[in-house]
Formats: C-alpha cells, sequence, structure tokens
C-alpha cells in the first residue's frame, strides 16, 4: 500500500506498563516502517499530545485512570479527526468498541489475543480506512460548496414522498422561504402542475437514466404567490442510501416575457403593415376612380358629345370632330399618366435618376408653382441593387405626392448621398410643416416606414409649423 511508504508516527495512550512493553515488542516485529512512539498513561497526557505532535495512528486503552470505556474514546475525538484510531480493549470491552467504529474509529484489537501479523494489517488497514473517510469528507466538502455557493436555485427531493431533503441559498431565497419553511414543502407544494401520480411516473423514469433528464420550462410558485417560469433538470442521486433527485432550476420567466413581448410586436407590426397596405390599396383605387371619373370621363364624355352633334351638323361638323380629337388625346395623356404612377419604373433600363427625373416633371407638370431641385452626391447607381433603387424612387414618389397634396410648398429639394455604407434621401420643403409630436402618421409616411424597416434603415422627420418639412432616410447597402 501507498500509505506503507511513510514512516508512520504512533502514540500509544497505555497506563499498564506490562501491555505497553509487549505492544512495543509485537510493533518492532512488523515490517512497517516507523518514525516515531510517543506514550501518554492517561486521557490528560493523550489531549496534549495530539494537540503539539503530528501523529498519524492512535491506540487507545478503553481503560485509563481518568476515563474509562466509550468515554475515552468520546473525549480524543475532536482530536483524531486526522488520526487513525485502534482501540485496546479486554474480552468485556468488545460492544463498547463495536460502538466506537460506528462513531468513527477504524478498528480494535483484543489485548492477549493478537500478534505481529495482526497488529501490522490493523494498521495497514486502518490507515487506509482513514484515507478513504478523508477522500470521501473532502468530496462531500467540495459538493457541499458547489451545491451551497451555486447561484441558481438547487434542491434534492425525496423520490417517494417528493418531500425536499437539502435546498441552497439561492432556491431559499429565489423561491421567498426560509430553510424550515422549504424543508417542510414538497415538490408538488411549489410545481404548479404537480400532482402525485404524474410526478411519480417522472421520477420513475430518471431512476433508469445515467444522464439525467432536462424537464424544460415548467410553471412553479414562489411564497408570495408569484407564478415564475424555470428551466429544469434533473439527477438521480443516493441521498442518505435512499433514492433522491437533484435538481437544478433556472428562473426564464424574464427571457419568456421578452420574447412574448417581441411576438406581439411582430404580430402588431405585421398587422400595422398589412393595414397600411390595405389602405393604401384602397386609397389607390379611390383616387384612380376619381381621376376617372372627374377627368377622363368628363372629357370623353365631351367628346362623345362633339361627335353626335356631329353627326347631325354639317355646317359644325369638321370643328366639332377637331375638337373631339382633342379631347380624346387629352384623355389619352391622362390616361398614360395614371398609368405610369401605377406601373413599376423599368429602373434596370431607364435607370434611378431618370425614373427620379420623370417624376419631378409630371409634378412640375401638376404645380407650376412648384421649384423642385434634385441634388446628386457621390451617388453611383452601380452600387446599388434594383430593390433598393425600387425602395428610393417610391420614397421619393411618395414624399413628393404629400408634398404636393398638403404641404402647399413653392420649393422642394431632394438630395440623394451615400454616406458610408449607406444611401441617404433627403426630401424637404417649405410648406406648412407640421407638429411631429401630434401629427398623425398618414398612410404615405406609414408607406415609407414600412419600406425603409425591409432592410433595417432608418427614418427621420424633422417638422414644425409654419417651418416645412425635411425627411430622411437612411437605407445600407
Amino acid at each position: 500500500m501507498d500509505g506503507d511508504k511513510q514512516p508512520i508516527h504512533i502514540l500509544v495512550v497505555e497506563d499498564n506498563p506490562g501491555d505497553l512493553f509487549l505492544f512495543r515488542e509485537f510493533l518492532h516485529g512488523t515490517d512497517l516502517s516507523v518514525a516515531e512512539i510517543r506514550h501518554a498513561a492517561n486521557l490528560t497526557e493523550a489531549k496534549q499530545l495530539l494537540a503539539i505532535h503530528h501523529i498519524d495512528l492512535l491506540f487507545l486503552d478503553l481503560s485509563l485512570p481518568d476515563s474509562f470505556g466509550l468515554e475515552s474514546y468520546t473525549q480524543l475525538q475532536p482530536f483524531t479527526q486526522r488520526v487513525a484510531v485502534i482501540l485496546l480493549t479486554g474480552l468485556n470491552d468488545t460492544k463498547i468498541a463495536m460502538q466506537a467504529l460506528v462513531m468513527g474509529a477504524q478498528d480494535y484489537l483484543v489485548k492477549g489475543d493478537f500478534d505481529e501479523k495482526l497488529l501490522a494489517r490493523a494498521i495497514r488497514y486502518s490507515l487506509e480506512r482513514l484515507r478513504n473517510l478523508q477522500y470521501l469528507r473532502e468530496s462531500e466538502e467540495r459538493y457541499r460548496e458547489l451545491f451551497n455557493n451555486n447561484p441558481m436555485p438547487m434542491w434534492v427531493f425525496d423520490a417517494k414522498t417528493f418531500r425536499f431533503l437539502e435546498a441552497n441559498a439561492a432556491a431559499v431565497q429565489h423561491y421567498g422561504y426560509t430553510q424550515d419553511e422549504f424543508l417542510n414543502k414538497t415538490l408538488a407544494d411549489i410545481r404548479l402542475d404537480g400532482n402525485r401520480e404524474e410526478l411519480l411516473a417522472e421520477v420513475e423514469t430518471i431512476r433508469f437514466s445515467r444522464d439525467g433528464i432536462k424537464k424544460g420550462i415548467l410553471q412553479h410558485v414562489k411564497k408570495s404567490g408569484e407564478l415564475i417560469f424555470v428551466d429544469i433538470a434533473w439527477h438521480s442521486i443516493s441521498y442518505k442510501n435512499q433514492p433522491a433527485v437533484l435538481v437544478l432550476a433556472n428562473d426564464v420567466t424574464e427571457r419568456i416575457k421578452l420574447e412574448n413581448e417581441l411576438n406581439e410586436q411582430r404580430v402588431t407590426r405585421q398587422r400595422q403593415i398589412t393595414e397600411a397596405v390595405i389602405v393604401a390599396q384602397e386609397k389607390e383605387r379611390t383616387e384612380i376612380g376619381k381621376e376617372l371619373h372627374d377627368n377622363v370621363n368628363q372629357i370623353l364624355g365631351a367628346s362623345n358629345l362633339y361627335i353626335n352633334t356631329a353627326m347631325t351638323d354639317e355646317e359644325l361638323r369638321q370643328e366639332l370632330l377637331e375638337r373631339s380629337t382633342e379631347l380624346v388625346s387629352k384623355a389619352i395623356n391622362e390616361i398614360r399618366k395614371i398609368s405610369k404612377s401605377l406601373i413599376t419604373p423599368g429602373l434596370r433600363e431607364i435607370g434611378l435618376i431618370e425614373s427620379i427625373e420623370d417624376v419631378i416633371d409630371d409634378m412640375k407638370l401638376a404645380r407650376a408653382d412648384l421649384a423642385i431641385e434634385l441634388d446628386l452626391q457621390n451617388i453611383s447607381e452601380e452600387q446599388i441593387e434594383d430593390r433598393r433603387k425600387l425602395t428610393v424612387f417610391r420614397i421619393v414618389q411618395e414624399q413628393l405626392n404629400n408634398i404636393v397634396k398638403h404641404s402647399r410648398a413653392t420649393r422642394v429639394l431632394i438630395r440623394l448621398s451615400m454616406e458610408g455604407l449607406n444611401i441617404v434621401v433627403t426630401v424637404a420643403d417649405n410648406g406648412v410643416g407640421f407638429d411631429v409630436s401630434r401629427h398623425r402618421k398618414g398612410v404615405g409616411i406609414t408607406n415609407i416606414i414600412s419600406r425603409t424597416e425591409l432592410f433595417n434603415g432608418k427614418v427621420d422627420i424633422q417638422s414644425q409649423p409654419g417651418e416645412g418639412c425635411t425627411l430622411s432616410v437612411s437605407l445600407p447597402t
């Protein structure tokens, strides 16, 4: 054994000189390496020697001048946490020796009933038992430290009764109980959906699993009645020779709340986008209907009247037909204008800048008093992919429509620039403006924001009553 290589420091507590002499003779007859043998004639001397000297092995006579029987061992026990103890007893003291073994002594020898071989074997096995005991103590201390100081709630519960057997400080604090209150509870008391039949089935399942089981997200209830979500892991263990379960609980309530809030925001945002699209479609249909009814329909109606009159009036026929031709041409131009605003521009063929210039020309025709300037700064269309070109075009088109309809502006500046890895679109006017904090965003602004967010871009609106409006959109390339 490894312990045989190290010289042994021995203390013999014996008040009988004859027994001490025989014991020394037997000890010298073994093949053990002994560093020193110290002697104490009573319990008081033994305590003093144990307090000031390094001792590996203690031989203790149970009948001493100042103590007798089991008391001799119990009084020395505080001094022998790291000392192997072998009791020296008479034939009548074996029951007491057995009691001492239960309390922590390593072995006992009956005086007059052992020789060198039996003595050597008792010493070896006692030292080995002590080493094993110390290893178990250290392992238990490490486990205790990991268990008690773990920042996440941990507990051990009885596999049959579900009663809590151990709980660390994090569990006690997190669930709002005192240590005694927690240990008087069962797993069913804190688990919202816990019933005995289901818990028994779950415990039986884990008892046959070597690696433990992740229970997933469960709902627990604190002492205060607050419901929490916890991510649970179970491990089957033996606790004081009884089947038990070690539990690690991670409170994920805040995470789940955040996920739910994000999901609600996504649903709300998607609903807003859908509503905006529907409103925009209905608005577009209404605008088209008004244009066709109030403009194109009136032009064609007048043309039809001229043609019908020309069929019966030979004198005015030529003049009426010429007027009809002019009105039909005007109707064709109006329809072309409406179609052009609806059809997605062929940006790949025409180009972004040219498409924006076409929109500006159309706006100038609608508002002759409106001056529109296009300012291009460090823009290269080759660096912008088609979807972003279309988004830039629609943003400019939408904001120009807003300006023409609502702002009463006389000047508009459209600036396109490349700033780092972003395309920046700025549309500024000198119109009536509005209070941004109170202004209800119309469908046009909503559409601009929705298009921008598809590319993780940002929209900034600066406006005050009487100060005009500046719309700035930044789109990552």
